[in-house]
């Protein structure tokens, strides 16, 4: 009966064992996966720069803080857009559709 016993509690370790480490590999793909969307560039700004004539410092100063505000603009907009359709669009979608 002992024998049992042990070969059952084994088993459980090698079970809890295989599902920390299959929990630890699919953490570190999410965060991993998280981290290089985070850092990576969704406006285009670095196209933007890049693709930059040559000018004086003056000029490349207004060219930067130009660019950057029209990206600033955009994400604002985008986010009252996002919130618009949200906030109004689908409840008049769902009570539009109901109503005769």
């Amino acid at each position: 009966m002992a024998r049992r016993s042990s070969n059952g509690i084994r088993n459980l370790k090698s079970a809890g064992s295989s599902v920390a480490k299959f929990t630890g590999r699919t953490t570190e793909k999410a965060a991993v996966g998280l981290f290089k969307w985070a850092t990576t560039d969704h406006s285009g700004m670095s196209d933007a720069l890049g693709r930059m004539p040559k000018m004086g410092l003056l000029d490349t100063l207004h060219y930067i803080a130009v660019i950057f505000m029209i990206q600033v603009a955009y994400a604002i907009l985008g986010g009252i857009w996002i919130f618009l359709l949200v906030a109004y669009g689908i409840p008049y979608l769902i009570t539009g559709s109901f109503s005769p």
